[in-house]
């Protein structure tokens, strides 16, 4: 693979003013510097960061870096393009670009870039993260409803400072404070389960 430069961008008017190279609170630049050293590098530190010389260009702030031919950042940097899954992704990555997009949506409004200028069409890059954008993991959806429920019979309702009731159960053999098929449960319920 060639190597290319990239051009990481943000767009930011959450202190009141259109962040530009010019004028940028000093957190704000720290942020974006740092997670665009953690996306460079990835988990195995592909480039050494510390050695890379960037630019900061005009268009909001943006970094420009040289021309960089690290084959699994070029690879994590397609898939983003190809798809709003992170999944595959280097865990550093993964993380920066969740941070951001978590960071688009939220109070600051901003739009991160990531582009590749002057690059041929079929090595172009080019990745926006909004509020429109929908950045995530697949593990990040698999939550799913449960409900419990505990059958006996209450035999006793009360407690001075917190609620609570006595019920004789089946399942009380599972509840470690039971004695004599009891079982306490506090409420909100906490449910002995298998």
């Amino acid at each position: 693979m060639d190597a290319q430069p990239l051009l990481f961008t943000l767009q930011d008017a959450s202190a009141g003013y259109e962040v530009t190279p010019q004028r940028v609170p000093l957190a704000v630049l720290r942020d974006f510097t740092q997670d665009v050293q953690e996306l460079l590098q990835g988990d195995a530190g592909e480039l050494d960061a510390r050695a890379l010389e960037v630019s900061v260009v005009a268009g909001s702030l943006g970094i420009r870096t040289p021309p960089i031919a690290a084959a699994g950042l070029w690879r994590d940097l397609h898939q983003l393009v190809r798809s709003q899954r992170l999944d595959g992704l280097e865990k550093r990555r993964r993380q920066v670009i969740e941070r951001w997009q978590k960071q688009a949506r939220g109070a600051r409004r901003c739009i991160f870039g990531i582009d590749s200028p002057g690059a041929p069409a079929a090595l172009a890059v080019s990745v926006s993260i909004s509020a429109a954008t929908d950045f995530h993991a697949d593990d990040a959806d698999q939550w799913v409803l449960v409900e419990r429920y505990l059958q006996g019979e209450i035999v006793e309702l009360g407690g001075s400072g917190k609620s609570r009731q006595t019920s004789v159960c089946p399942m009380a053999r599972c509840c470690p404070s039971s004695r004599s098929g009891t079982c306490c449960v506090t409420t909100p319920p906490t449910v002995c389960t298998r």
